[in-house]
């Protein structure tokens, strides 16, 4: 098949959902289709074709909706059997869910209703929501790849899209770069890396926008746990000086350590014990699955994506109330040394469900629907 991905950045040096646009071009790449990946910039993959996009590179309004307009565009030039996009655009055959739609991300961002409305006005969500409406209403996509139940939800309620459009296929995890033997293989150098003591019980927290991804909970959990051998690694970019001070003011500061972007996290999971995941709202939350994968248990919100595949006591936890009373006291279920073995072992051999091959087998018949549509189209 002739297969069209659409990322704005086809670049391993970004973040999870240009990985997760490298590894299915190269997937479907070794599995001998034609691969074009359309996009502002983007790198050399062996058996891919690039095709530069432009974009208004500044105002984020400007920047969706011209690469939107642009990328549906160059897409049209080539001859292909499916096109498939991770971000808006205009027209496309599958639109993958890489995001919260519009809405969801006003709720998280703004709880206050009149400040919510307000920023609805504003150029950057006016330009969010013409491109939903596009692609949910206006027939800008066949069908709708949603990377969990909960988006497939929340399309539902907010766009009133008919539920046969939409295709929940979970995300998977490279079990070769992921697994407990090489995490095992790892600890002993990471955890002296860390300048973690014998004795010490590591909790992990890995993302970008800590407010989002629920650190404050987590800071707060940890002043709640009197044991003084849990010690928190906070990887990732963000600004750090309000953490800092909270856990200084809190006397925790000792506890935490901030360790910036770190590019291999496969070694982190190594060192951890338990991962952390209290966002407010993540579609999936590919950490989760990498952390499984790994040997490490998860805690994760409801409100994540990942809380689906969480088998609640066996393999991790899900949050029912989202109060940090609640975290502490699964942080110290989770590390009791009994329930902890018993998890880890659960932990991994559920994540190797999510193999790549699976997925791709369940990605290749969403491409055979979408030309089933378009044959019975052109009839």
């Amino acid at each position: 098949m002739k297969i069209g991905l659409v990322c704005k950045y086809f670049l391993s040096s970004k973040g999870g959902l240009e990985r997760d646009t490298m590894m299915l071009a190269e997937e479907l790449a070794k599995r001998d289709h034609e691969v074009h990946v359309f996009c502002y910039r983007g790198e050399h993959r062996a058996g891919v074709t690039v095709h530069p996009v432009p974009m208004i590179p500044f105002a984020s309004p400007a920047k969706n909706i011209s690469f939107a307009i642009m990328a549906s565009h160059r897409c049209s030039t080539v001859k292909l059997d499916v096109v498939q996009s991770m971000e808006r655009i205009w027209s496309q055959d599958i639109y993958r869910t890489s995001d919260s739609i519009n809405p969801i991300q006003m709720e998280t961002k703004y709880p206050n209703r009149i400040i919510r409305s307000l920023k609805a006005a504003g150029p950057r969500r006016q330009a969010l929501s013409l491109l939903d409406r596009r692609i949910f209403h206006k027939g800008g996509a066949k069908l709708i790849l949603a990377i969990s139940n909960l988006v497939k939800e929340q399309i539902m309620t907010h766009y009133r899209v008919p539920e046969e459009k939409i295709v929940v296929i979970y995300n998977s995890v490279d079990t070769t770069r992921f697994n407990p033997f090489l995490a095992d293989s790892f600890k002993g150098e990471m955890r002296k890396e860390l300048a973690i003591k014998p004795g010490e019980k590591v909790i992990l927290f890995m993302g970008n926008n800590y407010k989002l991804k629920g650190l404050p909970l987590l800071l707060e959990a940890l002043t709640r746990i009197k044991d003084r051998s849990f010690v928190l690694v906070v990887a990732g970019t963000d600004l750090t000086d309000p953490y800092r001070h909270f856990a200084n003011q809190h006397h925790i500061g000792g506890q935490v350590r901030f360790i910036g972007h770190y590019e291999y996290p496969e070694r982190l999971y190594a060192a951890a014990d338990i991962f952390l995941f209290p966002s407010h709202g993540d579609t999936f939350g590919n950490v989760c699955l990498e952390a499984m994968a790994c040997g490490v248990p998860v805690i994760v919100s409801r409100t994540a994506g990942a809380s689906e595949i969480i088998d609640h006591g066996l393999n991790g936890y899900v949050l029912r109330t989202g109060e940090s009373e609640e975290l502490a006291a699964r942080i110290k279920e989770s590390t009791n040394p009994e329930n902890h073995a018993i998890m880890s072992g659960e932990a991994a051999r559920k994540a190797a469900e999510f193999t790549i091959d699976r997925h791709m087998d369940q990605l290749f018949a969403l491409y055979e629907r979408i030309r089933e549509l378009k044959d019975r189209e052109r009839q």
